[in-house]
């Protein structure tokens, strides 16, 4: 893939993460509804883990830096940081691409909104602990019957929202991937790069003959 097109679009990808990491759609308390999986899964099955890693946790800290709304959550940055990561990986297994879109969609679900999402949420509103690592060793001494509502309570509560959440993500995803348009877009710019390549390569060739 040309670096210049590589580079250009995970630039917009991560323009994109801020994006929607900045406009979030309130649902029910601390639950929101976000498009950021959306770009990061996209991300990661286009581009790879690495960029999907990138274009999620600078969406994630560039829009807390813009707005920041109580502490940095590294939770929340780590979780978004693996939507991209998941994606790509699963993406390497064959199976059908409606598959391994759901198979990446359940891992997330449970990893990601179920677990770091919602641990560092509860650490910050239930457990009044800073969602850092810091807060997190503080945590651990601290007396637990302080907090009025457990962890898995919490989650039972922000379960389905995170379903509704991570569903709609999908939806989109699986839209753009059934339409080809993606697909017919790499495929021209593949093209587009062997056919330079080998324009390249006949201009070497010709030049070596000169000097013969």
């Amino acid at each position: 893939m040309n670096k210049t097109f590589r580079l250009t679009s995970i630039a917009m990808l991560t323009a994109l993460s801020i994006v929607t990491n900045l406009f979030t759609v309130p649902l029910s308390g601390s639950n929101s509804m976000s498009f950021t999986i959306a770009i990061c899964f996209f991300t990661g099955i286009y581009f790879g883990a690495l960029p999907g890693a990138i274009v999620g946790f600078m969406g994630d800290l560039i829009a807390h830096l813009i707005l920041p709304q109580g502490p940095y959550n590294v939770f929340l940055a780590l979780s978004t940081t693996l939507f991209g990561v998941i994606c790509a990986l699963v993406y390497k297994i064959k199976l059908p691409k409606l598959v391994k879109l759901i198979v990446a969609a359940v891992i997330c679900y449970a990893v990601c909104l179920c677990g770091l999402n919602t641990f560092g949420l509860w650490m910050y509103y239930k457990a009044s602990v800073p969602p850092t690592i810091s807060g997190l060793i503080a945590m651990l001494s601290m007396d637990k019957s302080q907090i009025d509502t457990s962890f898995w309570i919490y989650l039972a509560g922000r379960a389905p929202w995170s379903a509704i959440n991570i569903a709609i993500n999908v939806v989109i995803v699986a839209l753009l991937q059934q339409s080809g348009v993606i697909e017919k877009l790499m495929t021209k710019v593949r093209n587009k790069d062997k056919s330079t390549k080998a324009t390249q390569q006949e201009e070497q060739n010709q030049e070596l003959n000169e000097n013969d």
